[in-house]
Parts: structure tokens; sequence; C-alpha cells
């Protein structure tokens, strides 16, 4: 008889000291478009750190994603063990997918996940290096394409991609330089190397004021970093550019300080603010929430298959009775 019961990583919040507990919890079968997943590994990404700490409360309580205790995670990788009756996979299939933002995640021996957020992995790529990339590829998929980046509109772009040696970074020189475009990093000297060797045309050193060197010559502007560069990314566009996207944009604290008016009163400002500081003709200027996106997981697939994508593992925890934890890196994501 299939055991009902499943070994999860609970997160009591900021109120207990962000500090985490294993426990046990009832199993649930997959609906009819659903996989169950026995995990291999689960990703830690730097946003379970900071959701942990009380980030973003006020508006993912909208989501039913803010109250404590909680499961974080959104990276998953494993066995399937029960499938719905359109899911599509079969029973013992080795799949990695992701999960949407909730207060169930994937930080547990077993996960309920619908079956177009996942993908078969390959027969000779690890499981735990295929936990580290869903949610980072489809974040900075997001981010692409908002900027106006894809695989039809990327050949001979040139785009500028700054925070390249994180986790979001790294994708972004790995994935438009394999879709044709010309890519700059900006990161930090000793990651120089790293980024060329990721697919980067030029690697730029952060330190100082690069991005005046840079002025007025990219087709498209990737913030990673911080937001206190987005002024300076904005200048990097050419008039005309096809546009800028980030994920470390301040939407998600501004509603945290300042409630839910003044928090969207503040949010109206900041992105006039910044649209005013592209230049003329730029058609795109988007602030990136990560959500699944089909699209997004079969380019990462295919990617995946061809050897064209990875991200380095900075802790490998070893699997007790929870499933093991990898993290990417420096990596900088966004919800």
């Amino acid at each position: 008889m299939r055991p009902e019961r499943r070994t999860v990583v609970m997160c009591l919040g900021p109120d207990a000291g962000g500090g985490f507990e294993v426990r046990e919890a009832p199993r649930r079968g997959p609906a009819p478009d659903e996989i169950e997943v026995a995990v291999e590994a689960a990703s830690v990404n730097p946003i379970d750190v900071r959701r942990a700490e009380g980030y973003g409360r006020r508006l993912l309580s909208v989501m039913g994603a803010a109250r404590f205790p909680m499961m974080l995670g959104s990276d998953f990788s494993g066995t399937i063990v029960t499938t719905g009756a359109r899911a599509g996979f079969t029973v013992g299939d080795r799949v990695y997918g992701v999960k949407p933002v909730s207060r169930d995640g994937s930080q547990s021996s077993h996960v309920v996940a619908k079956a177009a957020h996942a993908r078969k992995a390959p027969q000779d790529r690890d499981l735990q290096g295929l936990a580290a990339l869903p949610y980072s590829f489809v974040t900075m998929w997001l981010a692409a394409r908002a900027a106006g980046l894809t695989r039809h509109s990327a050949p001979a772009k040139s785009v500028l991609v700054h925070g390249a040696a994180g986790g979001l970074g790294r994708l972004a020189l790995q994935t438009p330089s394999a879709w044709g475009a010309r890519v700059t990093a900006v990161a930090k000297a000793s990651d120089l190397q790293s980024c060329l060797e990721a697919g980067a045309a030029e690697a730029v050193d952060r330190a100082g004021n690069p991005f005046a060197t840079l002025r007025r010559t990219f087709d498209a502007t990737l913030n990673f970093a911080t937001w206190d560069d987005e002024r300076a990314l904005l200048g990097c566009l050419r008039e005309g550019a096809t546009g800028h996207a980030t994920t470390v944009h301040p939407l998600l604290q501004n509603f945290d300080e300042h409630g839910w008016v003044g928090g969207a009163w503040r949010t109206m400002l900041d992105k006039r603010d910044m649209r005013v500081s592209a230049p003329k003709g730029t058609r795109r200027y988007v602030w990136v929430l990560f959500r699944p996106e089909t699209e997004a997981l079969s380019e990462m697939a295919g990617l995946v298959e061809k050897g064209r994508l990875s991200l380095p593992i900075g802790i490998r925890a070893p699997r007790r009775a929870p499933p093991s934890n990898t993290c990417g890196g420096d990596r900088q994501d966004a919800l």
C-alpha cells in the first residue's frame, strides 16, 4: 500500500526567528492534469531566504502565500510516483519542474505539480543540477521577453546584462547568445572570465561607472543586480530600443512598507519616474514577477537537451529524511 505521509521542511517565519522544522504531513493524489513526484532535490533561491524573513507578506497574502508556517521552494526534480489521467507522463519518469509561489512549496519528500510545469530529465543529466534551473530560467525568460527578446527577435540584437554572474544573469548570457544576440555582461572583476565562458561577447567590470562608457548603444537591457543602477541601465539603451526589464524592482517592498494605498501610489511613481528616463522611442519598460510559463519551460528543456544550459551549485546538502537542497551560487532571483 502506498504510504500516505510525506516529510516536509516547514519555515516557521520571522516571528520564530526564521527557523525551520521537519514535520510529517499528509500526501494527496494528483488531479487529472497533475503529477506526484518523489523529490530528489529542491533548490533554495535568494527569494526563499527573503520570504523566510517576511519579505512580500502583504502582496503575497492575496495569493495565499504569506501565512507561516509554510513550505518554501519553487524548483524540484525527482521521479514520478503517481500521475493524473491526462498528465502525459509515466510512473518512473525522471522529471524537473517548478511550482507557483504558494505556502505548499517544493521543499518536501513528495510534491504534486501541474504536469504542464514539468519536463522530462535527460538520462545523462544530474537531477540536483536540473533542480536549480526552472525558477531561474523562467524568471530570466520572462524578463527577456518583456524587453523584446525572443528566439525569433534576438538575432543580431545587442543586449546588456547587469548582474551577469548570478543565476539569472548566467542564464541570460547562455540563452540570448544561443538565440544569436550579442550579449555584454556587467559583473565584478573576478567573474568576468566565467561570464565570457557562459556566452558573453564582452564582459565589463562593474567597479567604477561602467555605464558611462556603454551609453546609448544597446537594443535591450536586463537588470538582475540592483535597483540603484536602474536609471544608469536605461541610459545604455539606444533611441528606439526594444526595451528594458528588471527583476530587482521595489514592488513587494513598497507594499510591505507603505500599505495598500501607499504601496500602489509609490509603485506608480517609481515606474513613471523610470519610464521618463528611457531614451526616446523605447518600446517597453517592465517590472518582472515570476509565474510558471509553459513556453519558457519548453525552451529551457530544449537548451538542456543540447547541453547549452547549466548553473553552478553553491551548496549541496546531503539527503536525509527531507529532500536535498541545492542553491545556485550567487543567484539574483525574483518572484
